[in-house]
């Protein structure tokens, strides 16, 4: 273990104990934390506090009343809590090779202040000093991003700095952003405060930024909160600020799209751009699509072809969605030297921005390609920057290429957008996106990535944060979240949600359909009797649902009441007589009773009224070797074996062959089944069927003989 671990590991041992309220223990090792730290304000810091608590134990110990001192034991954790962290900080500033302490050694050697800076950044408009400019806001990053706790002074500057109406708006932005980061190395109440106050900025890219930086930072602080009751306040009355619910939605559902993040790049590398690419002479179509008027006719057959079309179709979907669907395509482009300067992945994209105004120039058709880009709301800034960056490297003749093509396109674009500006509403989502992919760039791509916490390997799911859920209070945002959840199959999460709005008395509680979905997520996280409960209140609200009596159906199955079930499917199939898999559903509940005649009859009709289903074959299959006709068994699973069977097909056709005394064969399928379920799972899957085996006849004895012959 390294020096750095060994310290953040007691660090973190200080906080458990602390958040265990086991200060003396905690402050013992506080004081083995502080050998060698020289800063006074801190070592006077821990003498006051431990001093304060010896005086609190000794008078506890005589019994003196004190009805104060619950409320003095809770202000000792919280000043401890922040000691811990300014110890950590003074043990590590001297030698660590963490980017954070190389960037904090170089502030300390600075002589440039907040306030300095501010002139700087004002005169820009002014002065146009590209240099200059940008050398301050890399100074300025620093001087935020490495600022351990904050005085009152450093948090009026900043202040004064981002509501300056003299310094441009990618400027405020950035610097909210630097106090994001900030706050992530290690908790601060001001800076906290400081991001609720830059949420009411008037800039709604600030506004946006500031309330990112809330969400992604108090997720890794949610159980030390209950010790700064002051950030807890102060959100609590950001909420009830005009427009700041209904952005936070924004801010919460980016966020929560992230999520997807991981898979859709996973999909884009290994189907949907091999399918699209999978034509060999793709490269020469799209040539032939640049380099002359109308369209390809080859280029428009092979786009029209099912396969790749759907797969354009997958995209554009999850693009309207807000998914990030670039991610794969930019990961491979953040290696240029701009983006070794950590202030730079929190850029907005600015043609003013040396390296842009390098590849595009100011004016000329790369220009235009350029202001193109920054109306873009589909890519992130990163990106913009990975795009710019690229274009700059690649030869002249390429370059004149590709800005011929697409000139006129860009301006028909650039002249669509001032004519026709977008929404707000539709603006400020657009935001909320491309910065929540700009912090999954850094947080996922930055070379020295790991050595930050990474907020995206939280949930980020704010209902259930007790300190940001009131920036989410607004009706249909949690409305919008629970739904989302729902329909991306996170049901703890969701069935957590839908619980939080019933005791809410949320206004959607009153609609049947509020229980419908409260049941279903219920049910998929195995809540069989709660779900239960969901679904008669479904049906109480709205009465004679289909959907509702075969869920609720299911969970009486689930919970070995087939009667009861299979009552409430009969209802059912009177509202819709021709739902085949309603049919397979009674059929099952038929099964469970024992009734199997009964359960072929229904098993069947689907069978004739769908030839060609293998759901249906499956379910006769198995109806008929429990009712002990093998021969009709082995009919219906030779039909599935022909075609893609899966390992419990196998397995049951293994079963059915066994009984009916042809041991070569069932040890065949066997194998099969052991080689598409894994031997673990195969070996679980036939157990289950040991007794049902075993009325049919096969001895207990012959089940070890069996397994190894298998």
């Amino acid at each position: 273990m390294t020096a750095d671990e060994d310290l953040k590991r007691r660090a973190a041992q200080i906080r458990d104990l602390l958040l265990s309220s086991r200060l003396k223990e905690a402050l013992e090792l506080i004081q083995m934390q502080m050998a060698g730290v020289s800063d006074w304000a801190v070592t006077s810091r821990y003498e006051d506090i431990n001093r304060s608590y010896q005086y609190m134990l000794q008078y506890f110990g005589q019994g003196s009343p004190d009805e104060h001192r619950a409320e003095l034991y809770h202000q000792l954790v919280r000043r401890s809590l922040l000691l811990n962290d300014d110890v950590l900080q003074a043990r590590m500033q001297a030698q660590s090779m963490l980017l954070y302490y190389q960037h904090l050694r170089s502030r300390i050697t600075r002589t440039e202040t907040i306030e300095g800076i501010r002139l700087v950044l004002e005169s820009f408009t002014d002065t146009g000093d590209t240099a200059a400019h940008e050398r301050a806001i890399g100074i300025m990053f620093e001087l935020i991003w490495t600022n351990g706790q904050w005085t009152t002074q450093d948090s009026a500057s900043l202040l004064e700095l981002i509501e300056s109406p003299l310094v441009i708006e990618d400027d405020s932005a950035l610097a909210v952003s630097a106090v994001t980061l900030s706050l992530l190395e290690r908790f601060d109440p001001l800076k906290c405060l400081f991001l609720c106050q830059a949420a009411q900025n008037l800039s709604m890219t600030v506004s946006i930024r500031a309330l990112t930086g809330l969400a992604v930072a108090l997720s890794g602080y949610s159980d030390i909160m209950p010790y700064f009751p002051e950030v807890s306040s102060r959100i609590t009355l950001l909420a009830d600020e005009p427009g700041i619910s209904q952005r936070m939605l924004k801010v919460q559902m980016a966020l929560l799209q992230c999520r997807e993040t991981k898979e859709i790049e996973r999909r884009m590398r290994e189907d949907i751009i091999p399918t699209m690419l999978r034509n060999p002479k793709l490269g020469d179509l799209m040539r032939e699509e640049l380099e002359r008027d109308g369209a390809s006719p080859d280029w428009t057959e092979w786009v029209q072809k099912s396969e790749v079309k759907d797969k354009l179709l997958q995209m554009s979907e999850l693009q309207m969605e807000g998914a990030d669907v670039y991610m794969s395509t930019f990961s491979n482009l953040k290696s240029y030297p701009f983006f070794r300067e950590i202030h730079n992945w929190f850029r907005i994209f600015s043609m003013d921005q040396p390296d842009v105004k390098n590849a595009f120039g100011s004016d000329g058709a790369p220009a235009i390609m350029g202001k193109s880009m920054l109306s873009n709301y589909i890519f992130c800034n990163s990106d913009k920057y990975s795009f710019a960056l690229t274009f700059s490297s690649i030869p002249q003749e390429q370059r004149d290429f590709l800005t011929g093509q697409m000139t006129d396109e860009a301006l028909e674009a650039i002249k669509d957008t001032e004519s026709h500006p977008s929404p707000t509403d539709v603006v400020e989502t657009y935001q909320a996106r491309q910065y929540a992919h700009d912090l999954y760039r850094f947080f996922n791509l930055f070379s020295r990535r790991h050595e930050f916490r990474n907020p995206f390997d939280s949930n980020l799911n704010l209902l259930t944060d007790s300190t940001l859920s009131p920036l989410l209070k607004a009706d249909d945002s949690q409305k919008t979240i629970a739904s989302w959840l729902l329909g991306k199959n996170y049901f703890d999460e969701a069935a957590q949600a839908y619980i939080l709005m019933e005791q809410g008395a949320h206004p959607y509680s009153t609609d049947y359909r509020f229980y419908q979905q409260m049941g279903y997520a219920l049910q998929r996280t195995q809540h069989y009797k709660e779900a239960l409960e969901s679904y008669k209140r479904a049906d109480i609200l709205g009465p004679d649902n289909g959907w509702t009596l075969r869920h609720t159906a299911q969970c009486y199955r689930l919970i070995g009441k087939p009667e009861s079930a299979l009552e409430l499917l009969l209802q059912a199939e009177k509202l819709d007589t021709d739902n085949l898999s309603l049919q397979i559903q009674i059929g099952d509940c038929l099964v469970d009773l024992k009734r199997y005649d009964d359960a072929l009859t229904r098993f069947f009709k689907v069978d004739y009224l769908k030839p060609d289903y293998p759901k249906a074959w499956r379910a006769i299959a198995w109806c008929a070797f429990l009712a002990s006709r093998t021969d009709r068994a082995k009919e219906y699973y030779s039909k599935l074996l022909a075609g893609k069977p899966t390992g419990n097909d196998c397995l049951n056709a293994g079963h059915t062959w066994l009984v009916d005394g042809d041991i070569q064969r069932a040890v065949s399928l066997y194998r099969q089944s052991r080689d598409k379920l894994g031997a673990e799972t195969f070996e679980s899957e036939f157990e289950k069927d040991r007794e049902i085996l075993m009325e049919k006849g096969i001895r207990e004895q012959d089940f070890p003989l069996l397994l190894d012959l298998i």
